[in-house]
């Protein structure tokens, strides 16, 4: 069932604390941005591996080729900030250094695994 603009969750499910119903839905988004680091890095290992193939001396497919329309910019979204904001302190876990200085090292042939 679609919740309306003037529905409540709490409204058609009047058992779930408010708390628990928004500390799960953040629970969600966060095991949901865990995938899409996966997956990007999933995709960026495979465009390096295709790279090697087609292009081992790298003169026309470059790092920034491999690493290229892989932005997720949900950064704007009013539930992603609150998201960032309770979970992270406001840092975006799509943007930490951490995590893209690892983007940049597969996109380069160097995989830690951590992704």
């Amino acid at each position: 069932m679609m919740l309306r603009n003037d529905d409540h969750a709490w409204d058609e499910y009047p058992d779930a604390d408010s708390c628990e119903l928004i500390y799960s839905f953040l629970e969600l988004v966060d095991s949901m941005v865990k995938d899409i680091q996966h997956l990007k890095a999933e995709t960026i290992r495979a465009r390096y591996e295709l790279s090697q193939k087609y292009d081992p001396e790298h003169t026309w497919i470059t790092t920034v080729d491999i690493l290229s329309d892989l932005d997720m910019p949900h950064y704007d979204n009013l539930a992603y900030q609150e998201y960032m904001r309770i979970y992270y302190g406001g840092g975006d876990p799509m943007a930490f250094k951490d995590y893209m200085d690892s983007m940049v090292k597969l996109a380069k042939g160097q995989d830690d695994g951590r992704y």
